[in-house]
């Protein structure tokens, strides 16, 4: 008898632990939808003239973007604590480019973790003319998502 309730105890807490990582395995999908509002306690300088936010779902951890105004156009700073990108809006058109590895904040080796090279290409050019401050701020929210490899897709949720 004794060896018998054992082995229910001991199959009991098989399947337990068993349940327990499937359930922590689980995936949360991706919420892409987003907000998008003007960063409050931002103050213009000379490097960035406008600052947002961007949030995705619920999500705690907003992405900030920042307006850096050039003679060729603007350029658009996207960064979290994880990644860092641009997106330049110029005659030639609107897309996304890598960060300059001296304007980086974040490391750069954590940047190459989290961005998609080949998407990020992919995204050079999203249109062939230059648009304006809120339609490039929408499609940055948009494109965002694909630039993030997968697996480091929660940090914008």
């Amino acid at each position: 008898m004794k060896k018998r309730n054992r082995i229910i105890s001991l199959l009991f807490v098989a399947f337990f632990a068993c349940s327990l990582s499937v359930f922590a395995g689980g995936e949360t999908d991706f919420v892409d939808e987003y907000k998008i509002s003007s960063k409050v306690d931002f103050e213009p300088g000379k490097t960035f003239q406008k600052s947002w936010e961007i949030t995705y779902g619920e999500s705690k951890r907003p992405v900030e973007v920042l307006l850096k105004e050039t003679r060729r156009g603007d350029e658009y700073i996207v960064r979290t604590k994880y990644f860092e990108v641009k997106y330049v809006s110029s005659k030639k058109g609107f897309g996304a480019r890598s960060m300059d590895s001296s304007d980086l904040i974040v490391p750069e080796s954590l940047n190459n973790q989290v961005i998609n090279e080949d998407k990020l290409a992919n995204q050079k050019t999203i249109l062939m003319s230059q648009v304006d401050r809120e339609r490039a701020l929408a499609l940055i929210a948009d494109f965002l998502p694909e630039l993030v490899n997968e697996q480091y897709q929660n940090i914008l949720n």
